[in-house]
């Protein structure tokens, strides 16, 4: 069927969109929308479906379009948002479904039983001109609507001019509110059938579009994206199920769940550069956001707590890239009495438990989301030796890392080798570097990679380790499809061992990474940490993992730090174009990612 394109009469020779500058044409455009009645009815056969506007043209001035609805729904006195009414059997979409599920097709409920059903409206369909068919949406569940003329005028007195009224002034996105009886219709769609006319009870002013294909555009759009876009809302409840699942498993084992504080006056716990901030009411110090809690959270087994665990948000001020955000969520507990191999058994069976937890979610609620695999959290996991490893590429042994040359030997072992050196070239970077090359692109199945050198793990417990006779920490690193996951390792607990691991850290201070004394740690340890075990495991790339994202914005629900800053910027007149314009526009901007 010929489809109208209101600007197709100013350049009728041409057969492809082009580029058309938005001050030039708008007044063309208006007149273009004008004439389609903003919410067009395209006969197709004995059915009228409807278009959304969005579909049909380019929505140039969304103030505009705004203001259009709003006459509109003035004139029918439909400008309202009412206070909500109890009705005394309300259901939810999903209550709805449960409840009916055994009703046969062409069967009804019980009629005098009428219930009211909410949602937000997601398509409307007429047949004929006296029976509608709406979708509502509900917390990710749908239903169907059924409203029949001639049922409404017997039941409810409903007039022809009215049932008209309501299906010409709805329109996709609208929040509906539905009174009626469970229905089955013949061809087996679970529905509602209205017993008296539907009522609009949070109308929307703006035409929402099919798709957004501009990736910039949808994260500047994140509200309009979330409705329209299944798999992201679907992935946002796969992270509420990630985040459940670990408190869950941590409380049923004993670990208590505590706060520590975010906004103190050093940032410690990890090697990174911390955001700075300052308090109105402590006016002589720069306060700084965590970068980890572990620090905090060691305090507390100090203070006489054997289990104790938070998930919540660290902040570290550095680059952007698929998967790394300056604000990201961490999960960290710490356990008393536990080795390394009790943490590794404990990782275990923490994510093989969650991989089928998720799987099991995604193939009966979640079917949006790619399929999981099940292998890809399966226990037991590969372990990996860091230094045995690395030695094995090289073909050579590494240099004595207690000595005082060893940076520099290092550094002659990757440029021998064709490799760049990174930024700052430390000791613990350039070990970081070989790790980078020559291990983790190996690591696509769970990996742990075990013992790495003791200087990149100051805050634990290390020993001369026989194999290599390198000084090694008691630590293990979890890798998945080349992405570290999960860091365990047991603390040091030895107030002594920990001050010369601290000032062994000064030598690798650098413009980015403040690696000072930690005196007011030094001083907690001084009163006793029993043998600890500390394990910290990355949500976001958890996320990321089970639901196929390949960007960590992709798991947050309002995209990344670049996408949170621009909310509210210009985006909000940026125009919401068709599909097939919105594929032109979007090849750029996806290409430049």
């Amino acid at each position: 069927m010929f489809r109208l394109n209101p600007l197709l009469f100013l350049r009728p020779y041409l057969h492809v969109d082009i580029t058309i500058n938005t001050h030039s044409y708008a007044k063309f455009a208006k007149r273009g929308i004008k004439s389609l009645d903003h919410f067009p009815h395209v006969l197709d056969g004995k059915a009228s479906k409807r278009k959304d506007a969005s579909e049909n043209c380019i929505l140039w001035e969304s103030s505009s379009i705004s203001q259009n609805r709003i006459k509109e729904l003035e004139a029918k006195d439909g400008l309202h948002w009412p206070r909500i009414e109890t009705h005394p059997r309300t259901y939810s979409i999903q209550n709805f479904r449960h409840k009916w599920e055994v009703l046969l097709p062409g069967k009804d409920a019980n009629k005098d039983e009428s219930v009211c059903v909410r949602g937000k409206m997601m398509a409307c369909r007429i047949m004929g001109t006296r029976l509608i068919f709406m979708d509502l949406i509900q917390d990710g569940k749908t239903l169907q609507v059924m409203a029949n003329l001639r049922t409404l005028s017997e039941s409810s007195g409903v007039s022809e001019e009215s049932f008209q009224t309501f299906y010409h002034l709805a329109q996709r996105g609208d929040y509906i509110s539905v009174t009626g009886h469970a229905h089955r219709t013949l061809r087996g769609e679970l529905s509602i059938y209205a017993d008296s006319l539907p009522k609009i009870i949070s109308p929307t002013l703006r035409s929402l579009p099919k798709t957004i294909l501009d990736r910039a555009l949808r994260m500047r759009n994140r509200h309009v994206d979330l409705i329209i876009n299944r798999n992201l809302q679907q992935t946002i409840r796969m992270r509420s199920h990630v985040v459940q699942y670990l408190r869950d498993f941590l409380l049923r084992n004993g670990f208590l769940e505590v706060q520590t504080p975010i906004i103190a006056d050093k940032a410690t716990g990890a090697i990174a550069r911390p955001f700075l901030t300052n308090s109105a009411y402590i006016s002589d110090k720069i306060m700084a956001l965590r970068v980890a809690p572990e620090l905090w959270l060691k305090r507390l087994i100090i203070g006489g707590f054997d289990r104790v665990f938070e998930l919540g948000p660290a902040f570290r001020n550095e680059g952007f890239d698929h998967s790394h955000n300056p604000e990201f969520t961490t999960c960290e507990f710490y356990k008393a009495f536990a080795n390394l191999e009790q943490l590794i058994g404990i990782t275990e069976t923490i994510f093989s438990g969650l991989a089928t937890s998720a799987i099991h979610l995604q193939k009966f609620s979640l079917g949006d989301l790619p399929e999981i695999d099940s292998s890809v959290l399966k226990a037991p996991f590969r372990r990996v030796e860091f230094i045995p490893a690395i030695e094995e590429a090289l073909k050579e042994k590494l240099p004595n890392l207690e000595s005082s040359t060893a940076q520099e030997e290092v550094s002659d072992l990757l440029l021998k080798n064709n490799n760049s050196l990174p930024e700052s070239p430390t000791l613990p970077r350039l070990l970081d570097k070989l790790s980078s090359l020559y291990i983790e692109p190996w690591c696509t199945m769970p990996t742990l990679i075990m013992y790495p050198p003791a200087c990149m793990a100051p805050l634990a417990k290390s020993f001369l380790d026989p194999k290599s006779n390198q000084i090694v920490s008691a630590r293990a690193e979890l890798y998945v499809q080349c992405h570290e996951l999960a860091n365990m390792y047991e603390e040091e607990n030895s107030p002594i061992e920990q001050r010369k691991k601290f000032e062994e850290q000064k030598k690798y201070k650098d413009l980015e990474n403040e690696c000072n004394v930690d005196e007011s740690y030094l001083s907690a340890l001084e009163w006793g940490l029993p043998p600890t075990g500390g394990w910290g495991c990355g949500v976001d790339r958890l996320v990321m993992l089970l639901t196929g994202a390949r960007r960590i914005q992709d798991v947050l629900s309002f995209g990344g730090l670049k996408n949170v800053v621009s909310l509210g910027s210009a985006s909000e007149n940026k125009s919401l174009r068709t599909d097939k314009e919105e594929k032109n526009a979007s090849v750029n901007s996806n290409q430049r990612e």
